[in-house]
């Protein structure tokens, strides 16, 4: 993933309420959740890639 790609995943995650924040340790990119569950990026995308949480976007936006 490009650094642009991440930056528009994690907005995206965000949006639909997938994740809170994020940070690094130990030059690990780690995304948290709302119940401060902390798992490392490459988890996270690997369940929720680019393509997914646009799909995800636009089926929210429909239903609303």
């Amino acid at each position: 993933m490009t650094p642009s790609e991440i930056t528009q995943s994690l907005h995206l995650a965000k949006a639909l309420n997938l994740i809170v924040s994020s940070r690094h340790i130990n030059g690990v990119l780690h995304v948290y959740n709302a119940a401060g569950y902390a798992r490392p990026w490459d988890s996270f995308a690997s369940e929720y890639p680019l393509e997914r949480l646009q799909a995800m976007i636009k089926r929210a936006y429909r239903a609303a």
